[in-house]
């Protein structure tokens, strides 16, 4: 599978904007404050196409939380925020305004707790919008440089595209831009695109 139909990409779109939603609204509740978000925007993109343009990485260095996905839908799920968001994320769950040094003290954990929920808000939409059962594997954190994201995502040889959203969100005013990468095979495409098709018609 190299591409997708106009109905495969529009109801996929439409799901990632709901998982999305409730990714933000999870982001909102873990520091007590109502999170506005965009509607994102969606790429599919081939392996052998990954770079820093493609993915949109204007930042020199992001945290992200990786999950892996399991069952129907075989996958990696990234999610990444400039470092100095992730920074201000972490000081606001933490409620106090700490000194730097105890922010990243608890940044790992901080963010790992963080990316389960929104992670596993986006899975769990997905598999109860499609009716695919699938699990989540424990959350990891890594603070890495642009490079080596694109490394990181270009040698995962079990994977075929970048299910790429990038997520504006505003937080007390200010602008933070959140990005949920989803790394699939072919066949778990498929069996993503065989559900929208069974559904449509249903």
């Amino acid at each position: 599978m190299e591409t997708l139909s106009e109905l495969h990409f529009d109801a996929l779109g439409e799901i990632i904007n709901i998982a999305t939603g409730r990714a933000a609204q999870g982001l909102g509740e873990i520091i007590g404050e109502r999170i506005q978000s965009s509607v994102p925007t969606v790429q599919l993109i081939q392996l052998a196409d990954v770079n820093p343009e493609t993915l949109r990485l204007k930042d020199e260095t992001f945290g992200f939380v990786t999950q892996n996905s399991t069952g129907a839908m075989n996958a990696e799920v990234m999610l990444l925020f400039a470092e100095t968001d992730v920074l201000s994320i972490v000081r606001k769950m933490m409620g106090a305004e700490i000194d730097l040094d105890t922010v990243r003290e608890f940044e790992k954990d901080a963010m790992c707790e963080l990316g389960n929920i929104m992670i596993n808000a986006c899975l769990s939409s997905i598999a109860d919008m499609l009716h695919l059962a699938m699990e989540s594997s424990l959350p990891r954190y890594a603070v890495k440089t642009c490079e080596e994201i694109v490394n990181y995502v270009k040698n995962d040889v079990a994977q075929d595209f970048v299910l790429a959203s990038h997520i504006d969100l505003t937080i007390e005013g200010k602008p933070t831009e959140g990005k949920l990468f989803i790394l699939i095979n072919s066949s778990a495409l498929g069996n993503v695109t065989d559900e929208i098709d069974r559904l449509s018609l249903a």
